[in-house]
């Protein structure tokens, strides 16, 4: 597991203010007005996320770097004119420096292949911009390319006016050896092989008895060993034996009983998770086999509407909330669900009060009648009347705390931020969510 310690430069920031690209020496620290933010070399681990940091979401992208990545390099650049001086281009039309800025890291060069350079988390706290990188290098198992390389990665997000750069590293080495168990859960008693991948019978003997007497684990007994030659039923009272294991307890309903020699004893039904490395997650931990949180970053939705709370009578398209709308009227005079009421539908050119009197209307709707306790009004135009209230399947909370970010109260009047809801396997669990665009 990657475990993040403190660590600080080693290097001295290299401050570019271009487009002269003139270096400048030692100071209290970058202005926020400058084209290129630049730390050449070496840098130290983030020693743990700090309280307040929110995740700035980002995305890659590539163009052509000429030689500005033969050295290890981390770069912020604020502007077009920052780009342009730094790789003698301008910017890809992917990238709009009105409302982004970019993060550029090149690990140097290197003699193979088989190297990834990344932005493994962006984080905001105050004023700092906290970017760690992440190089796997490959391992001595490894087939790589035999050509010199130059990994290097660029990202864009939205502009963090006001901020400076601070840039941390979280590398590994990627033995390139395929963990054959790492997807498999075994029953109890056996365990996995890892030459295979399948579960055998966990045959791995457990001593016990022999001159210190020593015990079996659990609910263990301990037995001859046939494989030796002393039968303490036959003089040899300081035999060493094997432990075996007999289930003779009844197991709590979140537990089940292990039988292999090992254990003897129940155990918990669901795997117990170890520590996980201090970085908030907008939208969770990538999880293993047994569903414990890791050390990575799952990547934001595909679903631009995944996060976004809508207002009633309003839904989420490509990421913003657009009015709902229900036909009504026209030739067969369609009525409006509940207490709804058909008005012209302002999209067409067709007006019932200007001779259009089959004219296809839309289903407004306003809240005429008084709901029970039980109940609440639904004013969605396809509903338009009052519905059950229905019990909040995440009204006792989620496990863990809830992410380090700050609640908002919307202009519609809802909320958003930290979240307990149903994830799309029915399991509550924290979400960040944000307001619908206007």
């Amino acid at each position: 597991m990657l475990a993040l310690h403190l660590g600080t430069l080693r290097n001295v920031s290299l401050l570019i203010a271009l487009p002269a690209l003139a270096l400048m020496g030692c100071s209290d620290g970058p202005s926020s007005d400058e084209d290129v933010q630049r730390v050449a070399g070496d840098v130290g681990a983030l020693a743990g996320t700090p309280d307040a940091a929110s995740t700035i979401t980002f995305t890659t992208f590539t163009d052509d770097v000429g030689d500005q990545a033969a050295t290890e390099t981390r770069t912020l650049i604020r502007n077009a004119r920052g780009y342009q001086a730094l790789f003698g281009h301008a910017p890809p039309a992917a990238v709009d420096f009105s409302r982004e800025w970019v993060m550029f890291y090149a690990a140097g060069t290197k003699a193979t292949g088989g190297y990834d350079a990344s932005f493994l988390v962006l984080l905001r706290s105050g004023p700092r911009l906290l970017a760690v990188t992440q190089l796997i290098s490959p391992g001595a198992a490894c087939t790589v390319t035999q050509a010199v390389t130059t990994p290097h990665v660029f990202i864009k997000f939205p502009a963090q006016s006001g901020t400076t750069a601070q840039f941390y590293k979280n590398d590994s080495i990627d033995d390139c050896v395929p963990n054959l168990c790492a997807a498999v859960t075994c029953p109890a008693g056996n365990a996995c092989d890892p030459t295979t991948g399948q579960c055998v019978p966990n045959t791995t003997p457990v001593p016990c008895g022999g001159l210190t007497g020593a015990g079996c684990p659990g609910q263990g007994t301990c037995t001859d060993d046939p494989r030796d030659g002393c039968d303490p039923q036959k003089g040899g009272a300081d035999c060493g034996g094997v432990c075996t294991c007999v289930q003779n307890q009844a197991c709590a309903k979140d537990a089940q009983f292990d039988s292999s020699p090992a254990v003897c004893a129940c155990v918990p039904s669901k795997p117990t998770c170890g520590p996980v490395c201090d970085i908030y997650c907008e939208f969770g931990n990538v999880t293993d086999a047994n569903g414990c949180p890791t050390c990575a970053c799952n990547p934001p939705p595909t679903d631009p509407c995944a996060t976004v709370k809508c207002a009633a009578g309003t839904h989420c398209a490509a990421g913003k909330c657009v009015g709902d709308s229900v036909s009504c009227g026209g030739f067969a005079g369609k009525a409006c669900p509940g207490g709804g009421k058909c008005v012209d539908d302002p999209s067409d050119s067709c007006d019932p009060a200007h001779g259009g009197a089959d004219c296809t209307g839309i289903c407004s709707c306003v809240e005429t009648v008084l709901c029970a306790s039980t109940e609440r009004f639904d004013s969605s135009p396809s509903v338009c009347a009052c519905v059950p209230v229905t019990a909040d399947p995440c009204a006792k909370g989620c496990p863990g705390p809830a992410p380090a970010s700050v609640t908002t109260m919307c202009s519609d009047g809802t909320t958003a931020g930290p979240t307990c809801a149903p994830n799309a396997s029915g399991t509550c669990a924290w979400t960040v969510t944000r307001c619908p665009t206007p």
